[in-house]
């Protein structure tokens, strides 16, 4: 079927775009804190917030890299933004020296880092796994550190209807969650199917569909059709981070 994703070339470029930038700041103010601050304290605190700057950068590479993939951009691009991040890092060292080593998972169902699993059993999934490891040393103080970086966006979908052998209601329940639990949709886009491999048509927001957002990732989704056949039902979600994941489910008479 057809998939109202977005165009990868705007919104996930910039995206990366935006993400690069926010690291470079990152990274920028805490190897200035931690130069200025080594010299007076001697201890830790500063490295640690330099490190903790350097992986909340890779989450937003990742993040960023994920959303660029679920909406059409091609899956080498965590591993390219993942290198942009690796330069950055090593090159805001200052007097030290930073290493910092990627490696996407590729284990099933992960490839390269990715997987995108959008199923017609009512579950979809998009999702991002790299493990990393960090290790940095300077005149007075050295760390290392090994990660993982996980994001997922991940939703499920079941559905049924009533109603006679032309006019049908559908009532469905549409949850999105990440990596941490519960998440928030953007938007939705409802589609139906009502004959076998026919086409799948959009529910206009306008003229039927109605949403109810119950503020803890669960959304009611009910609307008006003219069916015969069995109903197959579509949801297409872009989630405040603006990954976009989709679940096809079949719905059941009651």
């Amino acid at each position: 079927m057809k998939r109202k994703r977005r165009n990868s070339n705007n919104s996930g470029q910039a995206l990366i775009i935006t993400s690069l930038i926010i690291t470079m700041l990152l990274l920028s103010t805490a190897y200035y804190v931690f130069e200025i601050e080594k010299n007076v304290t001697g201890n830790s605190t500063s490295i640690d917030y330099a490190f903790m700057a350097t992986k909340l950068s890779t989450l937003n590479t990742v993040v960023s890299a994920l959303a660029n993939v679920s909406n059409g951009g091609n899956p080498s691009v965590l591993r390219a933004s993942l290198s942009r991040l690796v330069s950055a890092v090593e090159s805001h060292s200052y007097d030290g020296e930073s290493r910092l080593l990627f490696k996407p998972l590729n284990s099933s169902p992960y490839q390269d880092g990715i997987e995108i699993a959008w199923e017609s059993n009512g579950l979809g999934i998009s999702s991002a796994h790299v493990s990393l490891s960090l290790n940095a040393s300077g005149p007075s103080l050295s760390y290392y550190s090994e990660y993982a970086v996980n994001v997922t966006t991940a939703l499920t979908l079941q559905g049924s209807f009533t109603g006679n052998d032309s006019e049908k209601t559908v009532n469905a329940t549409c949850r999105v969650y990440d990596e941490q639990g519960f998440a928030l949709a953007k938007d939705i886009t409802v589609l139906y199917q009502n004959e076998t491999d026919g086409p799948w048509i959009p529910v206009s927001p306008v003229d039927t569909l109605n949403v109810i957002d119950y503020g803890n990732g669960t959304y009611s989704l009910s609307f008006n059709v003219y069916a015969q056949n069995v109903l197959e039902i579509s949801a297409q979600v872009h989630d405040t981070r603006d990954i976009f994941v989709m679940a096809n489910a079949t719905c059941n008479i009651v």
